[in-house]
């Protein structure tokens, strides 16, 4: 793992953990989903500062020589409460080999990003801002990942709804 990385997660360890956890137990809250345009729903919960609003997906395709997995998801969620804003992330439906980092290939543009567990996060928010203008700009998402097993997983997601759920959730949060 590079200086770089090293001291990026260092110095943002509560924050990756808090959001780590922060999404986990959204998941296992009863979301309201706000609506569905094709393949993405666009899920809020909560209120006030504790308001979460996403854009949800799961893979159309997924390949790789496992014998059990996991749900798999493509996120990116808004926290008006903390001020973060389209946070891109993918549950992978098993740990991520350690030190791994995950190929995310949006139309011609590729993206790595960190894992923490079943999570894989973009490394900065300016990252964050560069893949949700992929994803609205394009008609197809591929995440290449490796198990802590060493298994390599190819899922591909169709990114047909993603604008539609994107701007229900800017609405939902209200994201200037």
């Amino acid at each position: 793992m590079s200086i770089k990385i090293m001291i990026f997660l260092q110095s943002n360890f509560f924050n990756i953990m808090f959001i780590f956890f922060g999404s986990l137990f959204f998941f296992n809250l009863e979301s309201k989903e706000l609506a569905k345009f094709n393949d993405w729903s666009a899920f809020a919960e909560g209120e006030g500062k504790n308001l979460a609003c996403m854009a949800v997906s799961k893979p159309k395709k997924s390949d790789g020589k496992y014998s059990r997995r996991g749900d798999i998801f493509a996120i990116v969620t808004h926290l008006p409460g903390q001020n973060k804003w389209n946070e891109f992330s993918i549950v992978a439906g098993y740990n991520y080999q350690p030190n791994s980092n995950p190929d995310v290939t949006i139309g011609d543009m590729k993206f790595q990003l960190f894992t923490s567990g079943s999570r894989a996060w973009s490394f900065s928010p300016s990252e964050d801002e560069k893949i949700v203008k992929y994803l609205k700009n394009s008609m197809k998402m591929k995440v290449v990942g490796t198990s802590s097993r060493g298994t390599i997983t190819n899922d591909t997601y169709s990114l047909v709804g993603f604008s539609k759920a994107y701007q229900k959730i800017n609405e939902a949060c209200k994201k200037k």
